[in-house]
């Protein structure tokens, strides 16, 4: 996760920006949060969940999730997915390193035909954004997804790195 610590900060530092900007959160909520962010990337303990979004929803209750999710749909145009209805697979073929995908809230969820897929709660942070697209060096179709979904979508994909990984120490 520490090798991620520049794009964490940077990709919260826009996102708390894109927030207040459109009238979904204040400043001083802004800044109610970045000081428990900040507090939480100083801990390797609390790095994997270390995020803006994650102290304004939970931990503050000063962000409505649905509401940002549909200001994410209506002005940016993208659609909105569940990955709880989503069969995820193995990261492993896209070069997706699952501690990237927890340090930006972000889920390359499939690949066709040079499309690839992928769901965020940091869409509106164009860091991640930017990264993403790098890194998959493809086309992407951009869906917001909630925390909840992003985060037991993550679990999942853990699981399966889990169970590769079991199967191939026991072939040997």
């Amino acid at each position: 996760m520490q090798q991620h610590r520049a794009l964490i900060l940077r990709s919260n530092r826009f996102l708390g920006s894109s927030l207040v900007s459109k009238g979904l959160i204040s400043s001083e909520d802004l800044g109610a949060a970045n000081e428990k962010f900040m507090a939480a990337i100083q801990s390797p303990e609390l790095l994997r969940n270390a995020s803006i979004l994650t102290t304004l929803l939970y931990d503050l209750k000063v962000l409505n999730e649905a509401k940002l999710l549909e200001h994410i749909v209506e002005e940016y145009g993208i659609g909105l997915i569940d990955l709880n209805y989503v069969e995820l697979r193995t990261l492993r073929p896209m070069n997706a390193e699952l501690s990237l995908c927890w340090a930006s809230s972000t889920i390359p969820f499939d690949h066709v035909e040079g499309t690839y897929m992928v769901a965020s709660c940091y869409y509106i942070s164009a860091p991640v954004v930017k990264y993403w697209e790098e890194l998959l060096d493809g086309k992407v179709v951009w869906y917001a997804a909630s925390m909840a979904s992003i985060n037991r979508g993550l679990e999942r994909i853990e699981e399966i790195h889990a169970a590769e990984d079991a199967a191939a120490e026991e072939k040997g």
